[in-house]
């Protein structure tokens, strides 16, 4: 059983750690090195190719060296790495902003760990994404709001106690009909069965 949460810091745009001390284990992606120790915080283990940060790297950390020419990013054999480990939660900061390319892979890492029972999310200090596969998440009311989008050909969702509610809907990967729901009173539930989607959601 996959139990501990890890926090891995990518090498996207500086964005909030906030969350990341309960975490048993840091992983800081090349650059993200930066961004933990801008912050104060000592990462478990170092992982990347480090081409975005050109800086002295600890002796004492343990590093994870990947080469300049691979199919996965640094996050990405971050993730992996954190799965083998029993990891059950995956929390990716400073994964927003920035390449959009890098944004679309990094969402593809939270369905990788999806599709594998392991609860992962991307956290910024504005937004925050989820994905989930034949599985419930609640969302607590915040001022914003959330949208829910189907990352495989079909999912089924529910959303309830929401301003826009669904029953048992089928939304596909090419039609963005959940985007932009918000809060009724209290904290929302989002369920998806016989698929993927992703929820994000965003604060005004």
């Amino acid at each position: 059983m996959m139990t501990g949460k890890c926090g891995i810091i990518s090498g996207g745009e500086r964005d909030t750690l906030s969350g990341i001390e309960d975490c048993g284990l840091i992983i800081a992606c090349d650059k993200g090195y930066e961004y933990a120790r801008a912050a104060g915080v000592r990462p478990g283990l170092l992982v990347g190719d480090f081409d975005s940060y050109t800086g002295p790297l600890p002796e004492d950390i343990p590093r994870l060296d990947l080469p300049a020419e691979k199919d996965d990013t640094d996050t990405m054999a971050a993730v992996r790495y954190a799965i083998a480990q029993g990891y059950g939660e995956l929390r990716i900061y400073c994964a927003l902003g920035g390449r959009a390319d890098h944004l679309l892979g990094n969402i593809q890492a939270l369905s990788f760990c999806a599709e594998r029972g392991v609860r992962a999310s991307i956290v910024g200090g504005c937004c925050r994404i989820d994905v989930i596969k034949n599985s419930v998440i609640s969302l607590e009311e915040q001022n914003g709001y959330f949208s829910v989008i189907s990352l495989s050909d079909v999912s089924t969702v529910t959303i309830e106690n929401a301003k826009y509610e669904l029953s048992d809907a089928r939304l596909t990967n090419s039609f963005p009909v959940g985007v932009s729901n918000r809060w009724k009173n209290g904290e929302a539930w989002v369920k998806v069965k016989d698929g993927t989607a992703a929820v994000i959601r965003v604060k005004e």
